[in-house]
Formats: structure tokens, sequence, C-alpha cells
């Protein structure tokens, strides 16, 4: 079955090619212009009986996707997905309660999941907790970005937290407040988007905002969807770029059935600039 969103620009973007309305592509399989839907798994059809599905994350082979099945009297997953919607495995969280682990990033290392204050990493070969380390910016740490130096975090609020973290297990990260743009206060994921420079959070109430590196708003964009959290990655079908450049934006659609949607973030073809970008550094 195949499905389509409408974004409504709400603020203004700096990308100019977009107008003030912009709609997916009907076949979402073959768009490559900014934000077209390229791929949808059913979470429902593809899980069976899970209804918790809460945060995403892509280790560069394989997405992984939380799940707090302690709520509907079950242990608490992660379920390991490849680009073509096959289950390859699903892990039990390492001790974790109530909701869980929610949303999740890559560092190009270890994938990293937030319970309350704690923050756990987990080893991309067999999936097993490497390590934790702790963050008292909010509670829980809902949101998970990294940047390639620092993460973001933030929890139903309008504060979007710059987190950096000595990388020793068990220490505890220092947090500054990097952002107030989210103005309805949902944010419950966050995505590092390198191609575009730019922060995704994704909230509660279905508004997707797109904040600069600088913490200030670029745009708000609002989905069809009830949005869990965020992720870069990539598509199956598509070339396959690496850390920290993603073609897709994977976002967890909480309604039903539950599901991750991907959104065109980089086009098959890299910009010049990005291949200049690229030879800067030899001169």
């Amino acid at each position: 079955m195949r499905y389509s969103t409408v974004f409504l620009l709400l603020a203004s973007c700096l990308l100019p090619a977009l107008a003030s309305q912009h709609d997916v592509v009907p076949d979402w399989r073959d768009g490559d212009n900014f934000l077209d839907e390229l791929d949808y798994i059913d979470l429902t059809a593809l899980l069976g009986t899970s209804e918790y599905c809460m945060g995403v994350g892509y280790d560069g082979t394989n997405l992984w996707v939380t799940d707090a099945a302690e709520i509907g009297g079950h242990d608490n997953w992660i379920h390991i997905i490849s680009l073509d919607g096959v289950l390859v495995q699903s892990v039990e969280q390492n001790a974790t309660s109530g909701w869980g682990l929610r949303d999740l990033c890559f560092d190009s290392n270890f994938m990293y999941g937030s319970e309350s204050n704690r923050v756990d990493y987990y080893r991309t070969d067999n999936y097993q907790k490497e390590g934790a380390y702790y963050c008292y910016a909010v509670s829980p740490n809902r949101a998970q970005a990294f940047d390639g130096t620092y993460f973001y975090t933030g929890s139903f609020s309008t504060n979007i937290y710059q987190v950096q973290w000595d990388g020793v297990s068990g220490s505890t990260a220092s947090f500054s407040i990097w952002s107030t743009a989210i103005a309805n206060g949902g944010t419950y994921g966050a995505a590092f988007d390198a191609y575009n420079d730019c922060l995704w959070i994704s909230t509660a109430s279905g508004e997707l905002y797109q904040l600069a590196t600088n913490g200030s708003l670029i745009s708000v964009y609002t989905v069809g969807f009830p949005m869990g959290g965020c992720s870069g990655g990539n598509v199956s079908g598509h070339p396959l770029p690496t850390w920290p450049l993603y073609k897709a934006l994977w976002i967890m659609d909480q309604g039903t059935p539950e599901a991750l949607r991907a959104f065109e973030l980089m086009p098959d073809t890299p910009l010049e600039r990005m291949t200049w970008g690229a030879l800067k550094i030899l001169f």
C-alpha cells in the first residue's frame, strides 16, 4: 500500500527551491526532491503485537527501533531491521523498565539511547550494551542526536540541550541550553543532517522543526502523523552515503499502524558544493 504525506511550510526556509507548500510525490519510491517520502515500513505488520515503538536509529547498515513492550506486559526490545524492511533480529534492552529507551543516535561506533537520565550505548556487531553515561539536562533525555562533536537532547519543552561527554563510561556529561526554538514544547526525537547542515526535531504534535547549527529556527513543517523519534539514514535502492551524510530522514510514525517513514535529505547525485568542500582540505 502506498502512502503520501503533505508538508506545509510554516516558516521561512533557507532552501529557495522550496515553494510555500511541498507535496510528496505520488510514487514515493521514485522521488528525488527535498523531503519527498522515499520509503515506508509497516512496523505493526512486521513486528506483530507491538504497539509501543518509540525511537529509531541507523548504524550504517540497519535501522534500530526501540519498543516499550513492557508497557504491554512484555520485555522491552530493540528491533534490528534491514533497509528493505526485513526483521534481522530482536534483542532485549539492557535492564530498562517502563518505557525504556526512547530515541536513538549513532556516532559511527556505537548506538546511543536514553532511559531517564542514563544514556546507554550499544555495540553494532552483537547489539549488546557497551556502557553508559549520565546526563541531567532533562528526564527523560528523549531526543538523541550527534553532530560529530556534541550530543543533543530534549524532552517535551522548548529547550534543546547541547551535551558534551568525555567518552568515559559511568561519567556525567555537561550540558547547556542550545536552542529554545521548539514552540510547541513537544520534543520527541532529534537527528543531525550533515548535508543540509541542520538539526531536525520531531515532536509529538506532528510538527517537524529544522534548526540551524546556531540553534535558530529555519523552518517548521506540519506532517500528517504523530511522530516519535527520528534519525538520519539511507534507503534501499538508492546510493548509500556514509556517516555523517545520509540520504534520508527516518521518522517514527506512532499512528495506526505504527511505521517508519523515510524523507529525502540529499539527491542521489551530490551537489558540486559537496565535492568542493571535500577538495578544500587538500589546500
